[in-house]
């Protein structure tokens, strides 16, 4: 049975991404959240060299916070997205009451890498 969807935030913020590729190389860049929960987010743009299983370095608004990368794929755009879960739960980057219109949030179905 599958898990129940997570209820989400339609809230496009802008953020920062950092960490290491699987090179061990360090990267920068910038991103926006397409939703967003207490515990993750769904990012737009985010960084190709990311990949499932790794650790990313969320900052937004002079905060930050790690994530797990839980999975990486396309939208409809030709842009790159990834969906991220908190590794510290106790901080919402985002701020509560959490910003946006509430959706029932799924990973793209086609796509995923």
């Amino acid at each position: 049975m599958p898990a129940p969807q997570e209820i989400r935030h339609l809230a496009r913020l802008r953020v920062q991404v950092r960490g290491r590729d699987a090179r061990g190389f360090p990267f920068k860049q910038d991103a926006y959240t397409h939703d967003v929960s207490r515990r993750g987010a769904r990012l737009d743009g985010a960084p190709l060299v990311i990949e499932p299983c790794s650790t990313v370095e969320v900052r937004h608004r002079g905060r930050r916070s790690r994530f797990r990368v839980v999975w990486v794929g396309f939208g409809t755009e030709i842009q790159a997205q990834a969906g991220l879960v908190s590794l510290e739960p106790e901080l919402c980057l985002w701020g509560l009451p959490l910003p946006g219109r509430p959706v029932i949030s799924r990973p793209p179905a086609t796509g995923k890498r």
